[in-house]
């Protein structure tokens, strides 16, 4: 939301320099409440367990969060209504988006704050009930504006979910009609190069220059044939098969198919018994996938750290190297199809990856790391709630 629409929204809900002005002596009144409607916020998390299963890190998460929850309430109350104002509040839903907390749970809890702040109006305005009815309205009306702030952040994530939606369907299209035609001569290359290998076997013919090339047309065309198969892979609707799978011979799977055993340090931590509710197909394909990107990224050799922990209702898995790491201002677009920063990429690993992850009920995300890439990667257990427990 841009400061334009907050101030047609301002218009719509009547909200003016004066109820700014209410709001902010109501302030000195709230201050001392602010610890106790916190509290009861929390209470109120703890009591609810799709919402409660958002809190994973204990008793430090729920410190910080309860800081940042009376910082909110101080800005709500003080402004200045102004953009850097529509700025900070804006990420407070693009959080609840990212962690997909369901559009009536954080309704529930708006209503829940502003029933709190309405006590605290009817407290400290008993005696002077105009007073008590102006400042009523300041609240409803501004907490009125955060709502439309946060549901924003919604219609945003929602539109580009469509913008992706669409994309793909034309990735689709476009596979539909030139898969056929690009593995009929595929097919034919691979004949003749198995008949070149027979008949220089059959000779004894041995020439280093002509093996040389024999062996690059092998790796371009299986090239070709894996950019094909990426395309019907992503362009595909077919729900995984998911299946309670071992985890760590998954990795090792993920480690043949990628071909980067000799490329990488694989440092796992990961509990021998941990698993997964999983397409063992599927998840290990989205695995090699990130593992050849680990290696591409430092290339000749380089170092991945791979761990893996349960998560409240589901498994948590970390892919993290020692690369160059992201650029800030692509961030958001790597999980694109058909973007690539590579000189000879597809664009279509990270894009296939993420749907994959969808398909599973799950997240794949982009971490914010010192060095190098690290991606996260959340799988839901079969019989969990539908909230995922979001980054921590």
């Amino acid at each position: 939301m841009n400061t334009d629409t907050l101030d047609s929204m301002r218009r719509y809900v009547g909200f003016d320099e004066a109820m700014a002005a209410e709001l902010s002596a109501l302030f000195s009144a709230a201050a001392p409440h602010v610890p106790a409607i916190v509290d009861d916020f929390y209470r109120a998390i703890e009591a609810h367990s799709r919402a409660r299963s958002v809190i994973t890190g204990g008793p430090a998460q729920i410190e910080r969060l309860k800081r940042t929850l009376a910082d909110w309430l101080a800005s709500v109350l003080q402004g200045p209504y102004d953009g850097a104002y529509v700025q900070a509040h804006a990420r407070v839903g693009k959080v609840h988006v990212r962690i997909a907390l369901p559009q009536e749970l954080m309704f529930t809890a708006m209503n829940r704050i502003r029933a709190r702040l309405l006590e605290v109006v009817q407290g400290a305005y008993a005696a002077e009930r105009a007073r008590a009815e102006s400042a009523t309205r300041a609240v409803n009306a501004v907490l009125d504006l955060e709502l439309a702030i946060m549901l924003d952040a919604y219609r945003e994530d929602l539109a580009e979910k469509v913008r992706v939606t669409e994309r793909l369907a034309t990735i689709g299209q476009l596979t539909a009609s030139i898969a056929h035609e690009l593995r009929n001569p595929l097919s034919a290359i691979d004949s003749s190069l198995f008949l070149v290998r027979r008949h220089l076997e059959k000779t004894g013919a041995e020439d280093a220059v002509l093996a040389k090339h024999h062996q690059r047309i092998v790796e371009q065309t299986d090239h070709c044939a894996k950019t094909i198969d990426d395309l019907l892979d992503l362009a595909r609707d077919r729900p995984p098969r998911r299946r309670r799978t071992e985890l760590a011979p998954l990795l090792e799977r993920a480690l043949e198919h990628s071909n980067t055993r000799e490329r990488l340090d694989v440092r796992l931590s990961v509990p021998d018994d941990l698993t997964v509710d999983v397409d063992a197909d599927d998840m290990s394909l989205v695995l090699a996938n990130l593992l050849l990107n680990a290696a591409e990224a430092q290339a000749p050799y380089g170092t991945v750290h791979l761990s893996a922990d349960e998560r409240a209702g589901g498994v948590e898995l970390r892919v993290c190297d020692d690369g160059p790491g992201v650029p800030r201002e692509i961030r958001h677009q790597i999980f694109d199809a058909l973007f690539t920063t590579k000189a000879h990429g597809t664009g279509l690993g990270l894009a296939l990856c993420r749907r994959i992850i969808d398909a599973h009920g799950g997240e794949l995300e982009l971490l914010n790391s010192e060095r190098g890439t690290c991606l996260r990667i959340w799988l839901p257990r079969l019989d969990s709630a539908l909230l995922s427990p979001g980054p921590r």
